[in-house]
């Protein structure tokens, strides 16, 4: 084997590893929000829902105030993974509705 075909041989199993553990990380990241996200339905109190977004490893949340309320978004820490999910909760911190995106 030449030492070109040796580096091509390196590279190719390097790309296909990294392409790999890639994968596995994007499609646990997703399949945490939308799991969690699916456990959001009317009437959670806000307690449980920090609780469970809490228990997250590849995603994190932010909480914001707005005029009926405050709004969860919930996404991943990854970059290359875009899904979130939005949690709409009522001023009495009640889940109103909670989509994934």
């Amino acid at each position: 084997m030449t030492t070109k075909n040796k580096y091509l041989f390196y590279f190719t199993v390097t790309a296909i590893i990294t392409s790999t553990t890639c994968l596995i990380f994007w499609s646990i990241a997703k399949d945490e929000i939308f799991y969690l996200c699916g456990n959001f339905s009317s009437g959670v109190e806000k307690s449980s829902v920090i609780r469970q977004l809490q228990t997250a490893n590849l995603s994190t949340y932010t909480d914001s105030d707005t005029k009926s309320g405050s709004r969860i978004v919930f996404s991943s820490k990854l970059k290359f993974v875009s899904y979130e999910c939005i949690i709409e909760l009522e001023k009495n911190d009640v889940v109103i509705s909670a989509v994934y995106i």
